[in-house]
């Protein structure tokens, strides 16, 4: 993949040894025809600052744990994660042709405990994968993919996975129809703004935390 075209977006994370940056190369202007996951989206960083906070307040506890990043894109969500807990696997998966792009960016931020890995919702899903912990951002965009999403995150979760979901509401009807799809075999509930980062949240973008029935 040719990088010419790309910009550089820059996450300034707090972390336990003070501060560090997140930094991905993205392609906003579609010049790669990689599609939109080849962009960062506002509710992935939403998603991201929300972890940040909920290490920072030491309610998360990642030690030699899995986490898998549904769509990952330009995997800001994943290496973040990895950067906050680097003591935790973070496996970042995508279509195959977003692959590259994930392997640039997990290399120029030098994290040793993630990997990217193809992952298509509408084929069947690894067997190995058996995550602890499950992040999809801006998943729900496409109704024709609600069903293979939510028969993915159900194929690869178990009785431990935490499910966080964010997703930039832009049509209510379809969201309302993916969260009954999840419905089916999940209990979850709504983050309030209250618990997330008190400056990178908004009141379009939504945040849950889920669990298998």
């Amino acid at each position: 993949m040719d990088f010419d075209s790309f910009v550089e977006y820059e996450l300034d994370l707090a972390t336990s040894d003070g501060t560090c940056e997140v930094q991905v190369m993205q392609d906003p202007a579609g010049l790669s025809r990689c599609g939109i996951g080849s962009t960062v989206w506002d509710a992935g960083l939403v998603l991201a600052k929300y972890l940040e906070r909920q290490t920072q307040e030491e309610k998360l506890d990642l030690q030699g744990k899995t986490v898998v990043e549904l769509g990952a894109g330009t995997g800001i969500v994943g290496i973040a994660l990895a950067r906050l807990h680097p003591s935790c696997s973070v496996i970042l998966t995508d279509k195959e042709d977003l692959l590259p792009l994930l392997k640039h960016n997990i290399s120029i931020n030098n994290v040793t405990n993630a990997k990217a890995q193809v992952v298509n919702w509408t084929e069947t899903q690894p067997s190995d994968l058996e995550p602890d912990m499950i992040l999809v951002s801006d998943g729900v965009w496409a109704r024709d993919l609600h069903q293979p999403l939510a028969d993915t995150i159900y194929s690869m979760a178990n009785a431990k996975t935490q499910v966080l979901l964010a997703f930039e509401s832009r049509n209510f009807a379809e969201e309302a129809e993916f969260m009954a799809l999840w419905s089916r075999h999940f209990t979850f509930h709504d983050i309030k703004p209250s618990e997330q980062h008190s400056v990178m949240k908004s009141e379009d973008i939504f945040l849950f935390v889920g669990h298998l029935k």
